[in-house]
């Protein structure tokens, strides 16, 4: 059974392929197109990399799965607004007290969004922009409940037998949060939040206040928010948001007047009325000279107000974990859905929960849900998938003929060493910040060994010139640390098998001490627990880097600028080289010196 999994039309358009139960390859748009996100787009080069890498025609698949259930649009999906809306109305939630506009905002507008999701339509859509691949027979398009989607994609990838699941994001067909267990591989829902009680309308809401790109700049607003942990006691605005998120008598409260309920003058992404609510309350505004955004000073009250929205998103999934927990027994859980990718919340349900276990899936957000698609509609048929995910390597690849091909018709001067780990661990002592391209792509937002920058951790300044002359982002975003798994317990608190960058844990002292560039301000990191099974060269070049500095720990980010995805094709990786301050560029077995 070979199955093509799509997300598209939306947040974040990807693919993948599963062959018999088993996950062949999978991309994000965005990586082919070189357009940040692909809001809308339909991945079609992505498929057409998954047949090419694959030696398969249109014609050999035999389904392509949408991640998304458009069979109940618009019937049901307006019924359940209905409701919503009617329930909303005799509620105690504060609503405005100014006559705003009523308007249920929905970019585009309620009918337009109908209509586009109709099944009709969709599959109309997918038919046009699959009949480019030429004459083959579009296979047949089934449609899967977004959350449902992801929940297999967590459930799937996880080690784990019976557990719970976490859902959350800005919302599925009707659902917001969503919460499963599985016993016996029989899934059941056991927890359903609706449309439009939303944290994930809380959380992109408050980062487009704040001045971010909502739906792609929230880890902005997390970085942010550490600035604040030690001014959390006289925080006022912790209890100024309880209007807004809280849980209080056994409930946990989400006034949808905030975001989606009401005139939308400033912002599709919040109402007018929490302007009126942020702007009145009378704060004083105090500029944090040690650093800025862009040319502006920021304000202490704006980091406070970054770390109460993290507080309140915290509050809120440990409560909700906790309902799971109580009614199950389980104390195993999985996650996905967009806010899975915020690691300072998992790292407060994991500490919190009383939780024995816990899987995240690097690609929490949309773009992974192309992959729960596929595992469902494969599970239906063949039974259920359970394929524990080793490492996050299932994009593209080159070999080092290709590679070699493009560095020469670049006109680069290029050599081959004897040992590619060992001559780029004498760089990176040497305090070079260095592009590593190899093997195959990373699923999801974080560089796991394939497409990072990298550089020593000894000096705390190396933040600095990285976001400054490689990054070109903001001056008080952290980097992360990718270290040797046989080290984890003695540089990290609390750790687990964290893989993928997408769980937070404090640093102990020796980490603190041997590597404070990738130590953020309040004493956390997100790490990449490396083992030699899983990424077999990466482990290598951390070994070979221990052998000379005594430290089996790197930095290591995303091999990219800001505003454009990581680099995917060994032209990409050149091009973003010769643009940004990185010293050397390692690809595959030939290393680039610019000194």
């Amino acid at each position: 059974m070979k199955i093509i999994g799509i997300n598209a039309f939306g947040q974040n358009p990807s693919a993948c392929l599963v062959i018999d139960k088993e996950l062949k390859g999978f991309s994000h748009e965005e990586r082919f197109n070189r357009q940040k996100c692909s809001h809308g787009i339909f991945p079609i080069n992505t498929i057409k990399w998954l047949l090419k890498s694959n030696q398969l025609n249109l014609g050999d698949i035999d389904y392509i799965v949408f991640n998304w259930d458009c069979q109940k649009y618009p019937i049901r999906e307006l019924l359940n607004l209905g409701f919503q809306r009617l329930k909303i109305e005799f509620s105690a939630f504060e609503k405005p007290q100014k006559k705003y506009k009523f308007q249920f905002q929905n970019r585009g507008g309620i009918i337009d969004y109908f209509r586009l999701y109709s099944p009709d339509n969709i599959r109309q859509k997918i038919s046009e922009e699959l009949s480019i691949l030429g004459n083959d027979k579009i296979p047949k398009i089934e449609f899967v409940n977004h959350h449902l989607c992801h929940a297999y994609q967590a459930y799937c990838h996880s080690p784990f037998s019976d557990a719970i699941i976490l859902v959350a994001d800005g919302h599925g067909e009707e659902s917001t949060i969503s919460g499963y267990s599985v016993v016996n591989s029989e899934f059941r829902k056991i927890l359903d939040y609706k449309v439009p009680f939303s944290l994930g309308w809380f959380y992109a809401g408050m980062t487009s206040y704040l001045g971010f790109n909502a739906n792609r700049d929230e880890g902005k607003l997390m970085g942010l928010a550490a600035y604040g942990e030690s001014r959390k006691e006289n925080n006022p605005w912790i209890n100024y948001l309880n209007n807004i998120v809280s849980v209080s008598n056994n409930k946990l409260l989400i006034n949808p007047y905030f975001f989606k309920i009401g005139s939308h003058n400033v912002s599709p992404y919040y109402t007018d009325f929490l302007v009126d609510y942020i702007t009145t309350y009378d704060l004083e505004l105090k500029p944090i000279k040690q650093f800025k955004d862009g040319n502006k000073y920021l304000a202490s009250n704006y980091i406070d107000l970054a770390y109460a929205t993290q507080y309140k998103l915290e509050e809120a999934l440990v409560f909700i974990v906790k309902e799971l927990i109580r009614k199950t027994n389980l104390k195993k859980l999985c996650i996905a859905g967009g806010l899975g990718l915020n690691c300072k919340a998992n790292k407060t349900i994991f500490t919190e929960c009383g939780l024995e276990d816990i899987f995240i899936h690097p690609a929490s957000s949309d773009d992974g849900s192309s992959i729960g698609a596929a595992f469902y509609l494969s599970s239906q048929f063949d039974g259920l998938v359970k394929s524990p995910l080793n490492n996050a390597n299932y994009g593209a690849s080159f070999s080092n003929d290709e590679i070699e091909k493009v560095l020469k018709n670049c006109g680069v001067k290029y050599h081959k060493p004897n040992d590619i780990c060992k001559e780029t661990a004498t760089l990176l002592n040497n305090n070079q910040i260095i592009g590593w391209f190899q093997g195959r792509s990373e699923m999801g937002a974080r560089a796991l060994g394939a497409r990072s920058i990298i550089a020593n951790p000894f000096d705390v300044k190396i933040k600095d010139k990285i976001n400054k002359d490689v990054k070109y982002r903001e001056e008080w975003r952290p980097y992360c640390p990718s270290l040797l798994s046989e080290f984890a317990d003695k540089y990290l608190k609390d750790s687990t098998d964290s893989k993928y960058m997408i769980l937070a844990c404090e640093a102990k002292t020796e980490l603190k001490e041997k590597a404070p560039a990738v130590v953020h301000v309040d004493n956390t990191v997100r790490p990449q627990c490396v083992k030699k099974e899983d990424v077999p060269i990466w482990h290598n070049l951390l070994s070979e880097f221990n052998a000379l500095s005594d430290t089996p720990v790197l930095l290591n980010t995303s091999f990219n600028v800001r505003g454009e995805p990581i680099v995917n094709s060994p032209l990409d990786a050149i091009r973003t080289y010769y643009s940004t301050g990185l010293d050397s560029l390692v690809i595959g077995d030939f290393i680039i010196t610019k000194k």
